[in-house]
């Protein structure tokens, strides 16, 4: 595996695993968040390289635009599970 998607899912995972910690939950919301957190740090990072922003990047990886884009993704699926 290319190591820009392995630093991408870690950080998804990391973003996930502290907002479950936050939230609570049971593993079948754990799992949610984690599958929620890795779509939206993707949709962040291609966000992120189709604007061209000036943030800072790890090699390939946009962790400022990923890292907003899975905060995002988790506080929405939150909110359409509440309802």
């Amino acid at each position: 595996m290319p190591p820009a998607l392995i630093l991408s899912t870690l950080l998804s995972l990391l973003w996930a695993t502290l907002w479950f910690a936050w939230r609570g939950g049971g593993w079948r919301d754990w799992l949610i968040d984690v599958l929620v957190a890795l779509l939206g740090f993707g949709i962040g990072q291609m966000l992120g390289v189709a604007l061209d922003l000036p943030a800072p990047a790890i090699g390939g990886v946009r962790v400022v635009e990923g890292t907003l884009g899975a905060w995002l993704a988790l506080w929405l699926a939150q909110r359409w599970r509440r309802n």
